[in-house]
């Protein structure tokens, strides 16, 4: 696509180098495009660094569907029974997809 667009400036980076990028200049992205393994392991830093992994959505867009989700895979057995899991993934992702429905 960057070659279509020349005015979207395109880099590659290792994934390890992102994460510690992420973490020491974050304003340096727009939009991060990489496969699904990658992506797990860029998203669960980004959810550390905004709150946590109960706090960011996850939506995947197809050309036909969309799916909205908590946007880390962590399944929060260290907190199971506590009362203390933070719903806002979740929520955020609700709000999402009515957005996304209209």
């Amino acid at each position: 696509m960057s070659q279509e667009y020349p005015e979207i400036k395109f880099d590659t980076m290792i994934v390890d180098n992102t994460c510690m990028q992420l973490v020491n200049r974050p304003t340096q992205f727009d939009v991060m495009v990489m496969p699904n393994l990658y992506g797990n392991i860029v998203s669960n830093v980004c959810a550390g660094l905004v709150g946590g992994s109960g706090f960011v959505a996850g939506s995947n867009y197809g050309d036909h569907y969309a799916i909205f989700e908590q946007g880390t895979r962590n399944t929060g057995l260290g907190i199971a029974g506590k009362n203390i899991a933070n719903p806002s993934g979740i929520l955020f992702a609700a709000a999402n997809l009515l957005k996304y429905l209209g």
